[in-house]
Formats: C-alpha cells, sequence, structure tokens
C-alpha cells in the first residue's frame, strides 16, 4: 500500500526511514485479519518459549488509511487485535511499544500495552556526522524522555529506550535509566559491556532496584530549556518506598534547529552549569504511600558521585553544584527518624546500598523494635549498606549474627552485606542502641 504522510508530518523534518517507507510502500494485512495477523505471530512465539515482544513503528497506519475506513477505523481494527493476542497469548502485557507517540496508542492501544518508549532512539552517535554527536545526543535523549513523560506517564509507564554499556556516555544513561521508574536493557554488541557499570543497576537474579514512580522533571526545570539556555540543569525526581531521589544532568549542547528541521548541536552550549537540589524538589504527595515524608523536619541526603553526606531540613539552604557537560549527580534524600528514647535517642535514616546507583531502591523494609531500641533495615543486594546514624550503635546484627561496622562522626554508619539467595537477596541488618 502507498505510504501518505500527511503535509504537517512532512513539513516537520527529514527521516531516513520515512524516506524509505515512502519509497516502497507498506505491505498491510487487511483490517479484518488484524487479529489473525498478530495471534499467528504471537501464539508461535508463546510456544517457543518466548514470554514478550515489542510492537514498533505502530503510528505508520496513519500512512495508509485512505482506503481502509480511515485513520480511526483502521487503529481500531490493529489495536484490538494486538490487544486480544497479547491477552491470550503473553500473559496479559508482556509487551513493550516504541515510537508509538500518536493519539490512536495512548486511547487504543493502552488496554494490554503498560510500557511505552518515551523519546527518540538511543543514538550512539550522530547519523549526520558530527563528532560530537556522540555527547550532544546522549543530553538531547535524556530531555525528550523526561519531558514527554508529563503526558504520557498518565496512560503508560515511560520507557527510556536502551542504550550501550560500553559507550562514551554510558554512566550518563546509567544514571538516568536507574531512577527513571521504568526497565532498563542495554543494546550491547557480543563482547562489548562493562560489567562493572551494569552491577550497578541489576542484582545477581536480574531484578533490579525500581523506584516507585516515574521519573518527571522538577518543577524548576519545567519551562526551561536544559538543551541549550546555558545555565539550565535538567533535574529528575522520583520515589522510592522510604525516601526519594534526584538526578541531575548536563544535557546542554543540542537542540531543534526550525531552519535545518533536525536537532543539531550547538557547541557554545556544551559547557559546566551550576544548579541547586533540596528535598522539596521531590514531589513526596504525588503516592498516599509516601506523602508522609514530606512532612519531616530533617533530611540525610547521599550524593552518589561524591560520596558525601549532608543533613537538610526542610528550610536549610539548597545544596549548589556544578556539573560538567554530559556528567552527572544523583542525590538520594531520605527523611529522618527518632529511635530509641532518653539518652540513647539516635536520629535515623537509611540510605541504601551505595554501590547501587539508585541506593534507596534497595531498601525493602525499616521498623524500630523492642521499644525503639534496634532498627531493623531489610536491604535487598550485595554491597555496602548506608545509613545515617547521630550516635554510633552499640552493635550490629547481619541475619542475626553480630558483624563488624563502620561509623563516622559525621554520622555515616556503614556495614557490609551479601546476597541471599534463599532469601531473594534480602538481608536483616538489626541496629542495636
Amino acid at each position: 500500500v502507498p505510504a501518505r504522510p500527511s503535509p504537517g508530518l512532512a513539513g516537520t523534518m527529514d527521516d531516513l526511514a520515512v524516506d524509505r517507507i515512502i519509497e516502497g510502500g507498506i505491505g498491510l494485512v487487511r483490517p479484518d485479519q488484524a487479529g489473525d495477523l498478530y495471534n499467528s505471530m504471537h501464539s508461535y512465539l508463546a510456544g517457543a518459549g518466548i514470554t514478550g515482544v515489542k510492537v514498533d513503528v505502530v503510528h505508520a497506519l496513519e500512512y495508509v488509511c485512505n482506503d481502509h475506513g480511515g485513520r480511526v477505523e483502521l487503529a481500531k481494527a490493529y489495536y484490538d487485535g494486538l490487544s486480544k493476542s497479547i491477552a491470550t497469548n503473553f500473559s496479559g502485557n508482556g509487551i513493550i511499544a516504541s515510537m508509538q507517540q500518536c493519539n490512536d496508542f495512548f486511547f487504543l492501544g493502552t488496554h494490554q500495552v503498560a510500557m511505552a518508549r518515551a523519546g527518540d532512539d538511543f543514538w550512539f552517535e550522530d547519523p549526520n556526522g558530527d563528532p560530537m554527536g556522540v555527547y550532544w545526543l546522549e543530553g538531547a535523549h535524556m530531555v525528550n524522555c523526561a519531558y514527554n513523560s508529563l503526558w504520557m506517564g498518565h496512560f503508560i509507564r515511560p520507557d527510556w529506550d536502551m542504550f550501550q554499556s560500553d559507550h562514551a556516555c554510558a554512566a550518563f544513561h546509567a544514571a538516568a535509566r536507574a531512577i527513571c521508574g521504568g526497565p532498563f536493557y542495554v543494546s550491547d554488541s557480543l563482547g562489548c559491556h562493562d560489567f562493572a557499570l551494569l552491577r550497578r543497576l541489576v542484582f545477581p537474579d536480574g531484578t533490579v532496584p525500581r523506584c516507585l514512580h516515574y521519573a518527571l522533571p522538577t518543577r524548576d526545570c519545567l519551562f526551561k530549556n536544559p538543551l541549550f539556555d546555558q545555565e539550565t540543569v535538567l533535574k529528575i525526581w522520583n520515589l522510592n518506598k522510604f525516601g526519594g531521589v534526584i538526578g541531575a544532568f548536563n544535557c546542554q549542547g543540542a537542540g531543534w534547529d526550525p531552519s535545518k528541521h533536525r536537532v543539531r548541536g550547538y557547541p557554545h552550549c556544551y559547557i559546566p552549569v551550576s544548579g541547586e537540589v533540596r528535598p522539596s524538589d521531590v514531589e513526596w504527595r504525588q503516592r498516599d504511600d509516601t506523602s508522609d515524608m514530606a512532612n519531616a523536619s530533617e533530611y540525610a541526603v547521599y550524593r552518589c558521585q561524591s560520596e558525601e553526606l549532608v543533613l537538610m531540613a526542610p528550610q536549610s539552604h539548597p545544596i549548589h553544584f556544578t556539573l560538567q557537560p554530559s556528567s552527572f549527580e544523583l542525590f538520594t534524600i531520605a527523611p529522618v527518624r527518632t529511635v530509641g528514647g532518653g539518652d540513647v535517642g539516635a536520629r535515623f535514616a537509611p540510605i541504601g546500598l551505595v554501590n547501587m546507583m539508585n541506593s534507596g531502591g534497595t531498601i525493602a523494609d525499616v521498623e524500630c523494635r523492642d521499644g525503639g531500641g534496634e532498627v531493623e533495615v531489610k536491604v535487598k543486594g550485595a554491597g555496602r549498606l548506608l545509613v545515617f546514624s547521630s550516635v554510633r550503635p552499640r552493635r550490629c546484627l547481619v541475619d542475626g549474627f553480630e558483624d563488624v561496622f563502620e561509623w563516622e562522626n559525621g554520622g555515616k554508619l556503614m556495614v557490609d552485606v551479601s546476597w541471599k539467595r534463599d532469601k531473594d537477596g534480602v538481608s536483616d541488618v538489626v541496629f542495636c542502641y
């Protein structure tokens, strides 16, 4: 079937993929056979042990709808067939979607699709040949995902796309994926893996310390331009069970060029930029189960890159920082509580495993025991557990056995934990005051 892009799309930007579709046309199954198309593919894959699939370029239905009842009727037929097949073959929602940012998808496709791409592809280099594109394109990708999620998150869980763990900006991407609240996956070539980086994202059993919400820009970024105004840091917030997290990214250096109809680099913007972080940047009240954390009188804030731990009150001056181009900082923020009583009273806040990028996501539970003189922290993963403690505990138990720990005057309390395979990776750590 000939592909006919609308005048609006044709006048937006040049795109090699669209050019090829127009040249070759699209092979279209008749609308009344759309369900058979999907079910025949999916039932075969499910029978072979495949547990999920991806649907891509589904917006292209708009190109071929003229002779098939129009855009709405064609979309209804295809999304109905897709939804029924996914429900039958892949446990209801074993699917991710890509290149689906059209209204038809949001109103018709999300019956079964729970997760969809929020931005452009991960480009490991600039296809137009800009040698700096290996850097500035990565910031543009993050900004697209963060701001698109403001709309898309009401329908689906935003997916920030794959990246390559051995890319020049791999850590930059990994930090964003770690707190985006969606999945992450890599498109590494075989043998080209940075396992040290991947272990900061993934538990040994393949699960991830996923945030509760989906990442969104902080309020002070909403009407700024973190791509090429030479001054704005992209800040995104998210929530964990016992705290929040702020990711700060220097994405300056690229943006849309209306004269060239494409995204291009602005080298004069690829510069260090400064910003500030405060606990109120986290939208604590976006979930009922985290809203009480907005009322804390004090917060412990851990900086992932510099490994600093500081205390902040709601009225404290913000933390100021400067980021080099294509660099980042993650701020784990945990409300401080009082444990124990009398002379033993301690101020306490769980940070999590500092060897994981989303440290706060590793905390599974926190409970005061025996009248408040003991704090039990359940933590998933392996590595170094960090909590803030205003006083040194008398002793520390890990899975019932006394263990060594480190405590510094600034309140850093650290103990090592190992992966507990028989307990889904969870260690029970008790601090006794």
